[in-house]
């Protein structure tokens, strides 16, 4: 292989798919393991005082408080911005290039402490970003719908209808890959880590990793 590019894999899916499961297999296995989500929840932090100004008016004009005292409630953000498809538009706009900013400085990091090893980019929206031409393939977690709306309930208790809308906003996730021609392998997770594990190591040992 050749170790004057960083080795980068994309790991993608919906919600509540079994994406980080996955990425704890791969961790264990060799991969150097990148959390988009937690990347971009330090860049909400940091960000905040310019997300809350872009945001305000609007949410006024709906009667939505977006301010708790400590800051932004994220959970009344995230159900304003998923209600409207510009809203969301826009949040991605500002917020993406900055999350790819930082995460591009991580893979550098890591390339430079060890060339060899296999970077894996843990993003459920990295179609919308430049780091999916940089990736060698895209390893998608999928997985049923019940048992993905089953999980989101227990993990973020919020109301069914709001989970749903959620979703809905990731139904053309799959095609934006086939769309941009990357090279993506399916790996369906029926919620056995040990037959996901099984399937995982298999399409990487094919790839030569």
């Amino acid at each position: 292989m050749d170790n004057s590019q960083p080795i980068l894999i994309g790991l993608s899916g919906p919600s509540c798919s079994g994406k980080n499961t996955a990425s704890s297999i791969l961790e264990e296995y060799g991969f150097y393991c990148i959390d988009a989500d937690a990347v971009s929840r330090r860049v909400f932090v940091e960000y905040e005082n310019e997300i809350f100004n872009l945001f305000q008016a609007e949410a006024e004009k709906l009667g939505i408080d977006l301010k708790k005292e400590k800051g932004i409630d994220k959970k009344a953000f995230a159900l304003f911005i998923f209600s409207d498809e510009a809203l969301l538009k826009k949040h991605e706009d500002f917020i993406l290039p900055i999350i790819e900013e930082k995460i591009w400085e991580e893979i550098k990091k890591a390339f430079a402490e060890k060339p060899e090893r296999p970077i894996l980019l843990n993003a459920p929206t990295l179609h919308k970003t430049s780091l999916i031409k940089k990736c060698s393939f895209i390893l998608y977690i999928d997985a049923p719908f019940i048992l993905r709306l089953i999980r989101a309930k227990k993990r973020d208790r919020l109301p069914f209808k709001n989970i749903r809308l959620r979703f809905s906003k990731q139904k053309e996730f799959f095609s934006q890959y086939l769309f941009l021609n990357a090279d993506t392998v399916v790996v369906k997770n029926s919620w056995s880590p040990a037959k996901l594990k099984d399937k995982l190591l298999q399409e990487v040992k094919k790839r030569g990793f």
